[in-house]
């Protein structure tokens, strides 16, 4: 377990942080001792996994939007007086569809969110991480950005290019003393993936032989290693992804 307080006053912005995963990562970075704000399209679901004894900023925001996206990062540096790092975390999957079945909207929509929407959250974050003197962009992509499965185009494609707009991040800005990452889990224990297969029995059965670990990931494993990279500890650390898939890729 990573020191309590690796994060000791830093604002951190994590997208996506109703679901499973983004609230895992939000909740260790409290735990760190951050000013966290969350952010996520599902406003109600938002309220719901943050009460108002949790004290984080609660954030209703769609990232593929220019101007709600703008709105959230100076919303946060309103809140907080400034903003530290930014967790480019919220993803959509769209159908399972060979690459000429895959209907345009399904396209325009995982490559909005999952590759323009960071995008859109890094611009606006970028010039406060400047002013509070450097600072890290951390973007949750995936295994399938390294590789891909059947009928999974739109969302490796929008993965892969994350990766690399990670390392150009990392280029620009380097001088500004920001350091870009990438985290790429392998399949995690979600709601995603229990609402997919059925239940917990049934995605172990489909995803763990994929593994070489025998299991797939848990929320709190991933949070631990985004906190690492978030942390000083990391801190010779930009331009590269972190792989926390159990060894999928290695096989």
């Amino acid at each position: 377990m990573t020191d309590s307080k690796t994060l000791d006053q830093r604002v951190v912005l994590v997208t996506g942080a109703a679901g499973d995963l983004g609230f895992a990562i939000a909740m260790r970075c409290r735990a760190a001792g951050a000013k966290v704000a969350v952010l996520d399209h599902a406003g109600n679901t938002l309220r719901a996994r943050y009460p108002d004894n949790i004290d984080v900023l609660r954030i209703e925001c769609d990232i593929s939007d220019r101007e709600q996206s703008r709105m959230a990062v100076e919303r946060t540096v309103a809140h907080f007086g400034m903003l530290n790092a930014l967790v480019n975390n919220a993803a959509v999957s769209t159908q399972r569809r060979r690459v000429a079945d895959i209907p345009l909207d399904d396209w325009d929509r995982a490559i909005g969110v999952n590759l323009t929407g960071s995008w859109l959250m890094s611009r606006w974050a970028i010039p406060h991480l400047i002013a509070a003197g450097g600072g890290v962009i951390l973007n949750i992509a995936s295994q399938l950005g390294h590789v891909t499965a059947r009928a999974g185009a739109a969302y490796s494609a929008s993965k892969a290019a994350l990766h690399s707009l990670t390392r150009t991040i990392a280029v620009d800005y380097a001088s500004d003393n920001i350091r870009a990452v990438s985290l790429s889990p392998g399949a995690v224990m979600t709601s995603r993936l229990t609402d997919r297969y059925g239940n917990e029995e049934a995605v172990n059965a489909a995803l763990a032989p994929l593994h070489p670990l025998g299991r797939i990931g848990l929320p709190h494993e991933i949070a631990e290693a985004a906190l690492f990279l978030l942390s000083d500890g990391a801190s010779f650390i930009t331009g590269s992804d972190l792989l926390a898939d159990g060894g999928y890729t290695a096989v």
